[in-house]
């Protein structure tokens, strides 16, 4: 019984070398290794002095996937950030743009807006026909928006997934989604009050004097 304990425990340590790896064994370029841990913990006491051993090897290039995990989440926090900036930025531009498009759009439509004052439309009604103009405008970018990002999500996804075999699954956060859109819609709401409020001031007398 001794001889035979002997010989198991002499098979169980049995040493490899370079030699002995297989054509299918040096296809292998990445390892993840997992020290025993005790019930209920999360780390071992002995991680330390195994990583260390191990980067002392200088054939070996070491990392703990937790600590790089970490890294590459506080890189995409900082992307996200200078993102969201940039989409803040954006939306913020297309406010003002959507202003000055209906601005100069009253100011050639004063003698169709007196026309309707007259036809018996009033003040009121004028300004939130200009202000729902501008919310619709705002409702159609909404869409268009959501449709291209969502497209473009799964074209780059497609494309990631054949060239570097990346799969990553293309998707919005119903949450922000919604969040985002109604932004939107209400920053063209606020875009549309200063044209609304040129429609609404159109003197009636003034442009419906004969052209020419």
């Amino acid at each position: 019984m001794p001889h035979d304990h002997d010989h198991d425990h002499d098979h169980a340590h049995v040493h490899v070398d370079v030699a002995d790896l297989t054509p299918a064994d040096k296809l292998i370029t990445t390892i993840y290794l997992r020290v025993a841990t005790r019930p209920g913990s999360d780390a071992s006491a002995s991680m330390g002095p195994v990583f260390d051993a191990l980067r002392r090897d200088p054939t070996l290039t070491v990392a703990a996937p937790a600590t790089e995990v970490r890294k590459l989440l506080t890189i995409v926090s900082n992307v996200d950030q200078i993102l969201v900036a940039m989409a803040v930025v954006v939306m913020l531009s297309s406010g003002i743009a959507i202003m000055l498009a209906l601005y100069n759009s009253m100011e050639q439509r004063r003698r169709q807006i007196a026309v309707l004052r007259v036809l018996g439309a009033s003040r009121g009604r004028i300004f939130n026909l200009v202000l729902t103009e501008s919310v619709v405008i705002g409702v159609v970018g909404t869409v268009v928006g959501v449709v291209l990002a969502v497209g473009g999500a799964m074209v780059v996804s497609e494309v990631m997934r054949q060239r570097l075999g990346l799969v990553i699954e293309p998707g919005l956060p119903a949450k922000a989604l919604v969040g985002v859109a109604m932004a939107a819609v209400a920053l063209s709401a606020v875009a549309g009050i200063v044209p609304a409020v040129v429609a609404y001031r159109t003197a009636v007398a003034k442009n419906l004097r004969p052209m020419g």
